[in-house]
């Protein structure tokens, strides 16, 4: 297990006092809308992750469907966001929380009935936001036209993406089925049921979206909750069948 990974785990576990949904950190807005001409999806959390960072989140193109990492903060009237462009900005801004200019984040938007409002920019462009919102959860329940939200998770590998269906559940919420996305095409390849003997899944990294964590290009780890050791199931990815089997 590599130091960042080790740190991530640590930071997780001294936040976390256990593995169900009342965890007041999972406050989670999902978003669907445009960024320019192009559709896209948004999840943000929203929790005081540190001295620099009030949300995280993830969203993706619909063409793609592979999640880019979001971070930032609340303003008076909306949000202000920056994207991992690297892996060295996960890192610094993500893992480590160090702190980043606000004038650098491209997403400035604003709340409104609807939803969200506002624009991207960088250099060269300018391009406006338009976000409804769909679905929300907070430490109890989810609020949704199918009582389930969708995270798109960090993770991932160099053709899949992976999301997780949180459900309403008569103990809370619940978190059984992860869909493997092709992101060039888009259709689910494959649905996993991530809680096993060994594994409670889904409610143990501080930010959800990392409840999933890249490996290598073929290799997923799905983070379990554990007071003790740490616990995680590795995914990897056959060729030959085309599906996630977990790792022996």
């Amino acid at each position: 297990m590599n130091n960042i990974r080790t740190f991530t785990l640590l930071t997780s576990l001294l936040m976390c006092s256990g593995s169900h949904a009342s965890d007041s950190w999972y406050v989670v807005k999902n978003y669907r809308g445009t960024l320019g001409k192009y559709p896209v999806h948004v999840s943000l959390q929203t929790y005081q992750f540190g001295a620099y960072v009030s949300v995280k989140g993830s969203y993706y193109y619909d063409k793609y469907h592979a999640p880019i990492a979001l971070y930032g903060r609340e303003t008076a009237d909306g949000l202000v966001l920056c994207e991992v462009a690297s892996k060295t900005d996960f890192e610094k801004y993500l893992l480590f929380g160090e702190r980043y200019s606000l004038s650098d984040c491209p997403f400035r938007l604003v709340n409104n009935e609807q939803g969200l409002t506002g624009v991207w920019q960088n250099e060269k462009s300018t391009l406006a936001v338009s976000l409804s919102s769909t679905a929300s959860m907070d430490q109890t329940h989810i609020i949704a036209n199918q009582g389930s939200i969708e995270i798109p998770f960090w993770g991932q590998t160099a053709t899949h993406s992976f999301m997780g269906v949180y459900e309403n559940s008569g103990d809370g919420l619940s978190v059984n089925h992860i869909k493997v996305l092709d992101k060039k095409q888009g259709n689910v390849i494959q649905v996993i049921n991530p809680q096993t003997e060994n594994c409670q899944f889904g409610f143990y990294m501080t930010a959800i979206y990392q409840n999933i964590e890249t490996i290598n290009d073929s290799t997923v780890s799905f983070n379990c909750y554990s007071t003790k050791a740490d616990i995680s199931d590795e995914y990897i990815f056959n060729k030959k069948e085309g599906l996630y089997y977990p790792a022996q």
